[in-house]
């Protein structure tokens, strides 16, 4: 079904960018929130960027509303932000009552599962996950989640819909996590369990990653950018929903850190000590938190090969329990955390290299 009338729901930056990118395919685009001047600001950034592509003509396709009634007559509503989250459902009901039983609705999604929002709904059929990953004007990811009802039209219209906004489609059933956040909690994990084992410090694990596995980002510093106190709250979500597993266990030093309120660079304190956005140093406060900070480091290769072990061990989980392809989730770790391979192209790299060494393993899972 052509998908020419949109809807988005929210006025953050995820919208903003949204409404601004359909425009410049030609769809028009009604911006809902609930709050006037919400509206006025995510208007004024949107004309701003289109005066500076010199498509000022395009601001007329967008138009901002605060009435679910002004829904009406969309091909798809995509719900950017979560407005009122401790009454999601009912909201989402009430905007799919007012949008008419054609229009499809794409829920944001990334931790909790989406299919409780559309119990008791009626037409299930045409209500999908969708979940952007930021920044959204570069990142070409999309998460595109399937509920158990949803109809083909429905997953049809999403991927096109994302497709021709540039991205790069993945496709899971609805799970906690879906791909990345499911992933994310084993690199993060990791890292922290090498941190209290003493095998390294903040800096020296984080290096470890990016040296010997040319990833741009190391775990510390990609927590510290989600903020500590939001991946520590995903973290607690996603292990509540897979029945509180050891291995998904959350950090205590992340939830001591939070407790502090230091949660990262837009506190300026987290694992690392920020100036002006750049790192300047380690939190001391860890030396009080980890008992054993930093007495035994381990080599790069070695703190690596933990950390990836891990990631490409919940990988084959998630591609057995939720029938998850192998290139959907290499490439979902690819695009969202920018690595040159994915966990499972990384772990055979390690297993061969490991075994043309013939080599045995030690408590790690690493030759010896």
């Amino acid at each position: 079904m052509p998908i020419e009338a949109i809807g988005i729901v929210g006025s953050g930056t995820e919208a903003v960018v949204l409404a601004h990118t359909l425009a410049q395919r030609g769809a028009q685009v009604r911006l809902f929130d609930l709050f006037r001047d919400n509206l006025r600001a995510a208007s004024a950034r949107i004309e701003w960027a289109l005066r500076r592509e010199n498509r000022p003509d395009l601001a007329k396709l967008i138009e901002p509303v605060q009435e679910t009634a002004k829904l009406a007559g969309a091909d798809m509503i995509i719900e950017a932000e979560i407005l009122q989250p401790e009454n999601r459902a009912a909201f989402i009901s009430k905007i799919a009552q007012k949008a008419g039983p054609g229009c499809i609705i794409a829920v944001k999604c990334g931790v909790e599962p989406v299919t409780p929002l559309f119990d008791g709904l009626e037409t299930p059929e045409r209500f999908m996950g969708i979940n952007f990953h930021p920044p959204l004007k570069s990142n070409r990811l999309a998460e595109i989640v399937r509920p158990s009802a949803a109809s083909d039209v429905a997953l049809e219209a999403c991927v096109k819909l994302a497709r021709d906004m540039g991205k790069t489609t993945v496709l899971a059933h609805d799970n906690p996590g879906v791909i990345v956040e499911r992933l994310r909690r084993p690199f993060l994990l990791a890292a922290f369990s090498l941190l209290e084992s003493g095998k390294g410090l903040v800096h020296q694990i984080d290096d470890a990653v990016k040296t010997a596995g040319g990833l741009p980002q190391g775990p510390f510093e990609m927590a510290d950018y989600i903020g500590i106190d939001r991946d520590f709250q995903a973290a607690a979500a996603i292990y509540k929903l897979l029945g509180k597993p050891d291995r998904l266990k959350p950090s205590a030093v992340e939830d001591r850190l939070v407790q502090y309120g230091q949660m990262g660079r837009r506190t300026t304190v987290g694992f690392y000590i920020y100036d002006e956005g750049a790192i300047s140093g380690e939190n001391p406060v860890l030396r009080d938190m980890v008992s054993y900070l930093g007495i035994s480091p381990a080599p790069p290769e070695r703190i690596f090969a933990k950390i990836m072990r891990s990631v490409a061990d919940e990988a084959r989980l998630l591609a057995a329990e939720c029938m998850v392809s192998e290139f959907d989730i290499e490439t979902a770790a690819k695009l969202a955390f920018g690595w040159p391979k994915g966990p499972l192209a990384f772990a055979r790299e390690l297993g061969d290299a490991d075994a043309q060494h013939n080599r045995p393993m030690d408590q790690w899972g690493d030759a010896v």
